[in-house]
């Protein structure tokens, strides 16, 4: 079972390695980025992490999922002016722009974040993929959260399907906190 913790009380440390999934670095850089309590909370755990100098890392999926999921909102907003599939929205002469400030904020990402490998090797894909037959999960959250599990990597999430992995997860959703899983919510945790 995952150790969940709320990410606001966590006190960032330079030896952390800290992994940031999708969702959460499209609150706090994404198209759509809102003015809510979820992106205040990530945006100032990230400056905590940074004045702490943290090892914040990223990999392939992240980034992946990342501009994926930012070309999916841009296109949605566009698509209301047009009647166009996506692959339609990337031939068309709006898309240059998109592209555009998709790759600028990937490189945002990217001077915050070292790289690191996904643990494909050294997963093992048949327990994987058992899990996912079995469990109804997401292949990326599989892989992700092996990742993390094989590096001794914490994620920070917002992402509620992480908790049934043995890994550390450290996040504002409120649901994900629940009793239940091992989290307490009425204390702050130990770093």
């Amino acid at each position: 079972m995952a150790k969940v913790r709320p990410i606001e009380w966590f006190d960032f440390r330079k030896y952390h390695r800290l992994l940031i999934d999708t969702n959460v670095w499209l609150y706090l850089n994404g198209p759509q980025v809102r003015d809510d309590d979820k992106s205040r909370k990530y945006s100032d755990a990230l400056k905590r992490i940074r004045r702490a100098e943290s090892h914040v890392l990223t990999d392939v999926l992240v980034l992946s999922e990342f501009i994926n999921r930012y070309l999916r909102i841009k296109y949605k907003v566009w698509k209301r002016r047009k009647e166009v599939e996506f692959k339609g929205f990337r031939s068309s002469t709006d898309y240059p722009a998109v592209a555009k400030d998709t790759a600028n904020a990937v490189r945002v990402i990217l001077k915050v974040c070292r790289p690191v490998d996904t643990a494909l090797e050294s997963i093992d894909m048949e327990a994987l993929l058992i899990d996912f037959e079995k469990n109804r999960r997401d292949f990326n959250d599989q892989v992700l959260a092996e990742t993390c599990r094989s590096q001794d990597l914490t994620l920070i999430t917002h992402d509620g399907d992480f908790r049934g992995y043995e890994i550390t997860v450290l996040t504002a959703n409120n649901r994900l906190l629940e009793p239940g899983d091992g989290s307490s919510t009425d204390a702050p945790p130990e770093s």
